[in-house]
């Protein structure tokens, strides 16, 4: 298989005829005498793989090895083992990393949502700029690199193609966390929400970029918390029924201002269910009262045990309509959820 941009194969020819490769014995795949369900591998790759066994068994470090793995990389880019020894051999050949990360480039457009490459293209920009380094100087400064330029620009692009590339987000959120560039996250993810306010993707990077990688305990200072409550609701209102902004502010508070889910959250959409040009939507969706269940129940957390019991009774019945009359689909849920409701 040859894949546009990647420049391993020099010589078409089954290696076997290749004058490089004369002094290697292929080692075949052992499936046993009786295999069950053996693979129907091509000619070619059965060959390129033979190859590939006897160079790793022998620990070959080499130009041809390093070919080699890119052939069998281009044919199964899912092949772990090949990516493994591939780091290996840039690493011991002092490859240009410049010209792995454009092999790697060219790779991802055929293949967006492959695990290994985007770890692959990990371990090449930390060896191109180690985060050791690049933490000396002041976050603007290491905006300003060519090397997280690149990174940025082409990370940015593969979220053009696909917003919600689950290997995009996972790269971009190690880019940030381990480069410490959080002064700018926030408004790439305000772009991505405001492309596409259902993007739960976009939802969940917010959550990260918030957070700057913290631990899961931190407590937001209030000031914080209400902003994102502002801005939670501010984008309700545009989808009362996407769930996204929901569970970024219920799911934020809950875990790092739960005072603020009452104190903040509630009076906010309370209105909106109260303003008539939002009304209908708002006692339609179960996100509305499925947040009220939550509220209800972490209010209650705060005040002594003999007090408690109006508020959980509140969120019961809202568990009650939401299981007969709102969300009906999700009935047997929503029972269960009463049950648990101060458990």
């Amino acid at each position: 298989m040859r894949i546009d941009g990647c420049s391993d194969i020099e010589d078409p020819a089954p290696l076997a005829q290749q004058a490089a490769w004369q002094d290697v014995e292929p080692i075949a795949q052992d499936d046993g005498p009786s295999p069950i369900c053996p693979i129907a591998y091509t000619d070619e790759y059965r060959e390129m793989m033979g190859y590939l066994r006897a160079v790793m068994a022998a620990g070959e470090e080499s130009a041809r090895a390093l070919a080699l793995s890119g052939r069998v990389i281009q044919a199964n880019p899912g092949h772990y083992t090949a990516w493994v020894y591939r780091k290996r051999l840039v690493e011991a050949l002092a490859s240009d990393i410049g010209a792995e990360l454009d092999w790697v480039s060219a790779l991802s457009a055929k293949h967006p949502k492959n695990y290994q490459l985007w770890h692959h293209r990990e371990a090449l920009v930390e060896r191109l700029w180690p985060a050791r380094a690049a933490l000396a100087l002041p976050e603007d400064q290491r905006l300003a690199n060519p090397v997280l330029r690149r990174e940025l620009q082409f990370v940015g692009s593969a979220l053009d193609e696909d917003a919600k590339n689950f290997h995009a987000w996972s790269y971009r959120q190690w880019l940030v966390a381990r480069y410490e560039l959080w002064a700018q996250e926030l408004a790439f993810v305000d772009t991505m929400i405001s492309q596409d306010v259902r993007n739960n993707s976009a939802w969940n990077q917010r959550y990260f970029a918030v957070l700057r990688g913290r631990p899961a305990t931190t407590q937001l200072d209030a000031a914080l918390a209400r902003a994102e409550v502002a801005y939670a609701v501010e984008h309700i209102q545009f989808a009362p029924n996407n769930d996204s902004p929901w569970a970024y502010v219920v799911g934020l508070l809950l875990r790092h201002a739960p005072a603020a889910l009452h104190e903040e959250l509630l009076p906010r959409i309370r209105a909106l269910a109260a303003d008539p040009g939002f009304a209908p939507a708002m006692s339609s969706t179960p996100f509305y009262w499925s947040a009220l269940v939550d509220i209800h129940e972490q209010q209650a957390r705060a005040l002594p045990p003999a007090e408690r019991a109006p508020l959980l009774d509140e969120a019961r019945a809202i568990c009650d309509r939401l299981a007969t009359q709102v969300d009906i689909t999700h009935n047997r849920y929503w029972r269960f959820r009463k049950t648990a409701v101060g458990a």
